[in-house]
């Protein structure tokens, strides 16, 4: 069950074996189709889009969101996971998703050359900008595109320029498998 704070414009959940499920389907918006090199970020009428947390409650600010305990966002071409989020922008279509667990994970679809992509990235915390396509990952960092897979204390990779910088104490470590 979710209560209003009186204290806050906050949302709770009371309990601990219950879980919140939001469900948000798009009936009303229409994206033009996908052009090459791009996410596939157009909703459509049939999307949906469903999170999964223990507890989540609103910022003071508006449109910020907060998520505690086994968050999990699923969309057409999104998956986030982790203990701890903030979602910045509308529920229905979040900008900002700022992810910490151990670890947290991010899966994204993207078209280049006219076939389907998927990055997988897990850390300590992830910052996914959905407007720019672009992740910054913190400790324990790890990010696989096809089957290479960079690891290292920190991670930013910009999905659409196919764009990557890492390093940390520890360097960075690459397992690439050559195209042929």
């Amino acid at each position: 069950m979710i209560l209003p704070n009186s204290d806050q414009s906050t949302m709770r959940q009371t309990g601990n074996s219950t879980g919140i499920l939001i469900l948000i389907s798009w009936s009303a918006f229409v994206f033009p189709a996908l052009a090459a090199d791009e996410r596939l970020s157009g909703f459509s009428a049939g999307d949906t889009v469903t999170i999964r947390s223990a507890e989540a409650w609103e910022d003071e600010e508006p449109e910020i969101i907060h998520f505690s305990g086994s968050f999990e966002l699923k969309a057409s071409d999104w998956y986030l996971s982790s203990d701890l989020a903030t979602l910045y922008g509308k529920l229905d279509d979040p900008e900002t998703a700022v992810l910490t667990g151990s670890p947290a994970i991010i899966l994204v679809s993207t078209q280049s050359r006219g076939r389907v992509r998927t990055v997988f990235g897990e850390a300590d915390r992830i910052v996914y900008h959905r407007e720019t396509n672009s992740l910054r990952m913190e400790g324990a960092a790890s990010l696989t595109r096809d089957d290479n897979t960079m690891s290292g204390g920190e991670i930013e990779y910009d999905i659409e320029q196919d764009r990557i910088h890492a390093g940390g104490k520890e360097g960075v470590y690459i397992k690439a498998k050559p195209e042929g």
